[in-house]
């Protein structure tokens, strides 16, 4: 795909690969590669609140917070950039079903 900055993807409804909304463009994962940033793949899911905390990966919240954190990104999932077949006007189009997403992008690293 093209080059485009990050604003443009946040907020796309995504469709899965049966045709489904499976959810929306919460936030986009990106690795640092000397100037440039490569896309690895996008955040769905019904609010990003959480993870925009910095929770969720490496860092743990408090534990008071542990179970409210965990319930705001109960819809959460990930989409590897490989994944996504196009850009479809507004919506995000992957090939693959809801089904089959990591819930959270951490847990697809390699």
């Amino acid at each position: 795909m093209s080059t485009f900055q990050a604003s443009d993807l946040l907020g796309r409804a995504v469709v899965d690969g049966s045709g489904r909304r499976v959810g929306t463009v919460q936030d986009v994962v990106v690795r640092r590669d000397g100037d440039a940033y490569t896309v690895l793949g996008l955040v769905l899911g019904r609010s990003a609140l959480a993870g925009r905390f910095g929770y969720g990966g490496p860092l743990e919240p408090p534990t008071p917070w542990k179970r409210v954190l965990g319930w705001m990104r109960r819809h959460e999932r990930y989409v590897d950039w490989g994944d996504v077949e196009r850009l479809d006007g507004e919506a995000v189009v992957i090939g693959v079903e809801h089904e089959s997403l990591p819930r959270r992008w951490h847990d697809h690293e390699d």
